[in-house]
């Protein structure tokens, strides 16, 4: 079994982007895919300047990896007064969710669907709250570990952990792939792969 450290965040657009590379490696027997999120943007309002950013450079992310951003979240980048992201409450609920039994993959994959395809405000307790719901768990039982010190707890040392093995292991942005081995590590050149999906699987069986 090879070990797959994946270095994330969800309000990564990039990170969306990789999305069908990281659903291979989810769906591929003989890796075991480790999530390690970096806590990217503590909930704030982003400035006009990202915004514009972010609606030059999702164009250029769907054309390498052909995800599709849907229209909702475009015009809300486009018209919104504030376009507010969190990633420290979208990876909460995927830590809370892990503890339920839902895989951090299908949670991630939830909220990046949510934000980038329906453009609904996942910074939003509440519609985390729905998002949980297609899931058979108690979400009562969620929204308790949400309000925690616990988890609060947990979350401030999942990402700290994350932020000392990046420097450990030179990572500087996300998403990023590192594959473990025995004493080996190698960083997977996932960016040579977007929209070759079929390669990557075979790159995939060849590590």
């Amino acid at each position: 079994m090879t070990n797959i450290h994946y270095f994330y965040d969800p309000m990564c657009g990039w990170c969306y982007g990789a999305s069908s590379l990281i659903q291979a490696i989810e769906e591929n027997p003989n890796l075991n895919l480790i999530f390690h999120p970096g806590g990217m943007i503590e909930k704030s309002a982003l400035s006009e300047h990202f915004k514009q950013h972010i609606l030059a450079a999702d164009p250029r992310i769907a054309a390498l990896t052909g995800v599709k951003f849907g229209e909702n979240y475009t015009t809300r980048l486009r018209t919104s007064n504030e376009f507010v992201v969190d990633s420290m409450l979208t990876t909460k609920a995927i830590l809370c969710a892990q503890q339920l039994g839902v895989s951090s993959y299908k949670m991630l994959k939830a909220i990046q669907q949510a934000h980038y395809v329906q453009g609904l405000e996942v910074y939003k307790l509440e519609e985390l709250h729905k998002l949980v719901q297609q899931f058979d768990i108690d979400d009562s039982k969620w929204l308790e570990l949400m309000a925690s010190e616990e988890t609060e707890r947990l979350l401030d040392e999942t990402i700290n952990q994350s932020h000392l093995l990046m420097r450990e292991l030179h990572v500087s942005g996300y998403p990023t792939l590192i594959a473990e081995r025995e004493d080996s590590l190698m960083k997977l050149p996932h960016e040579q792969h977007y929209g070759r999906i079929n390669d990557w699987k075979s790159y995939l069986t060849s590590i």
